[in-house]
This record gives C-alpha cells, sequence and structure tokens, in this order.
C-alpha cells in the first residue's frame, strides 16, 4: 500500500531535509577536499596545502586563469580587496604565488603563479571535475520529471528573500 502524506508533512520533511543536509555537507567538506588535493600533489606540499584557508585556494585558481591585479581578483571573487590581500599574502608566503609590476605602470601589481601554484591549481580543478561528476553520477538516478521539479524549487530557493526570519518567494 502507498503512503500518501499531507502537504504539511511534506513541508515538515523538507525543512528537516535541508537542514540535515546542509549539515552534512559543511562539516567536514574543507577537510576532504584538503585530503584530495594533498594526496595529489608533491609530499613537500602538503603541509602548504592542509594549512590554507578553503578561501586561499579558491583565490589561487582565480589567479590561475591569467595574470590579474589585486583589484580585479577582488572584483572577480566577490570578495572584500582587504580580504583578498590577506590571502594572497599567504599564498605568496606559500610560495605559491609571485607579485610582479606591470610594465609601464609603477602602482600595479600583477598576481601570477608559480610552479608549485600552477600544480595545486591544476589539481583544485581536478578536484572540481571529480565532484562534479560524481554529482552527476548521484542525480542521474532520477528521473527528468523529478529533476525538473528539483531543478524549480532550488532556483526559487536561490531567488527567495529572508524578511526577517522568514523566507518568502523572490521576484
Amino acid at each position: 500500500m502507498v503512503s500518501v502524506k499531507t502537504k504539511s508533512a511534506l513541508i515538515s520533511d523538507i525543512t528537516e531535509l535541508i537542514g540535515a543536509v546542509g549539515d552534512k555537507f559543511s562539516a567536514d567538506e574543507s577537510d576532504a577536499e584538503r585530503d584530495y588535493i594533498a594526496q595529489r600533489c608533491p609530499r613537500r606540499l602538503e603541509p602548504v596545502v592542509r594549512t590554507l584557508p578553503k578561501l586561499s585556494v579558491h583565490l589561487l585558481a582565480g589567479i590561475a586563469e591569467g595574470p590579474i591585479s589585486l583589484v580585479g581578483l577582488a572584483s572577480r571573487s566577490g570578495q572584500l580587496k582587504g580580504t583578498v590581500s590577506k590571502h594572497v599574502r599567504r599564498l605568496v608566503d606559500a610560495g605559491l604565488v609571485v607579485r610582479s609590476p606591470v610594465p609601464g605602470n609603477r602602482k600595479e601589481i600583477e598576481l601570477r603563479l608559480t610552479s608549485d601554484g600552477e600544480l595545486v591549481a591544476e589539481v583544485h580543478r581536478q578536484m572540481h571535475e571529480e565532484i562534479a561528476a560524481g554529482l552527476r553520477d548521484f542525480l542521474s538516478r532520477y528521473t527528468n520529471a523529478e529533476l525538473a521539479v528539483l531543478t524549480e524549487v532550488l532556483a526559487d530557493l536561490m531567488t527567495a528573500r529572508k524578511v526577517g526570519v522568514r523566507l518568502t518567494p523572490g521576484d
């Protein structure tokens, strides 16, 4: 016999599951990502990889897209210039990034990856490909109709606004 839940019961289940899913993937995600990168980099880089904050690694990936200024990196990443500056300093101290003057512009400094920085950035890129492949494999078990509903719900959540403590539909 098929059990049919009420709309209220389903909403309650969804609310509980959203919190549980958030907890499941935020708690140990950074450690798993550090492990992935550390296992695929030369042993000498392991201490660096294990101590860099997640944002530093993502900024490293941004620098990997090509030489960029600190202001450009802050803009591209959506982070404050001061925050980016602090993380870039860590990357420079770790030997993953070099600062160099822009020819013809004495004020502008360009950020570039060192060979170690290129290696870590490449492993980080591969890790994100692996994450995406795992998610694709996981979601492949659902029908097109189920995926369409999930897509609609997630899109609605992304456009929703918080008014006080309440979630309200976006525009």
